[in-house]
């Protein structure tokens, strides 16, 4: 009794082939899985680290613009006046020489063609064409 195997049904064999094909499957799947979620948590970190990124530039620049206006407003309370912003004025000046530069560059073009748009003499018709007088034949 001992010595002999007992001799399953075929039901009870299909249910433990099922079961081991089950169980590697999850082993797979567990090896799968762990790789998967390796994956996202590095995405989640680099996301994470962007965003920490971000929000660090936006903080510094907020921090930046704190210290500008606070100092501005202890100078303001001390008396002191703002200093002028020479770095637009000399933007400005510069802009009005180039501007006087290409008006004067083009100035006398423009003359030009006007006085010969509006000059007394008749010319050419395009449409027409040249007109011609005739001179009397000489004999």
């Amino acid at each position: 009794m001992f010595g002999k195997k007992k001799r399953m049904s075929r039901a009870e064999e299909i249910a433990e082939e099922s079961w081991a094909n089950l169980v590697a499957a999850m082993e797979s799947a567990g090896g799968t899985a762990k790789v998967k979620a390796k994956a996202v948590r590095s995405r989640a970190s680099d996301l994470a680290g962007d965003l920490a990124d971000e929000a660090s530039a936006k903080v510094s620049s907020a921090a930046e613009e704190a210290w500008d206006r606070a100092t501005r407003a202890y100078d303001a309370l001390a008396g002191r006046k703002p200093g002028r912003p020479w770095g637009w004025v000399v933007i400005g000046v510069l802009g009005g020489i180039a501007v006087g530069w290409a008006v004067a560059a083009s100035a006398p073009k423009a003359l030009s063609a006007a006085m010969d748009r509006f000059s007394e003499e008749p010319q050419d018709d395009f449409v027409t064409g040249p007109t011609y007088t005739q001179t009397p034949p000489t004999a």
